[in-house]
């Protein structure tokens, strides 16, 4: 999705996990974290990504962007089946999604607004 939306993907060693660079097009990732922990941070520069946002992000912009991961990576219709099949806890709801515990807890939050809207 990053390469196809025109930016590049990139590696660093130690420092933050993520970052999206927006002089350079590019989303840096750090080496050695989990599959999970890289997906869910790819898809939150995504957003930043996506909402033209500069760097030295702050409060605002930091919540929009895991709004952005949350949907990007969770399905309605796949969390609907693993709450039936795990029940609520949000630590296995998220391991048998792919996402971190945070990403999870965004998407039930969005959920539940738009839910009570």
């Amino acid at each position: 999705m990053a390469e196809a939306r025109g930016y590049r993907v990139l590696w660093h060693r130690g420092g933050v996990k993520a970052a999206w660079q927006p002089h350079r097009g590019a989303i840096t990732l750090r080496l050695g974290m989990t599959d999970t922990a890289t997906v869910c941070s790819l898809a939150h520069e995504l957003g930043h990504a996506h909402h033209g946002d500069p760097p030295g992000h702050y409060g605002p912009m930091e919540l929009r962007a895991d709004r952005f991961a949350a949907r990007l990576l969770v399905s309605p219709v796949e969390y609907a089946l693993a709450e039936t099949q795990y029940g609520p806890h949000p630590a296995r709801l998220a391991a048998e999604l792919g996402v971190t515990v945070k990403v999870l807890k965004t998407w039930q939050t969005l959920h539940q607004k738009e839910l009570a809207s």
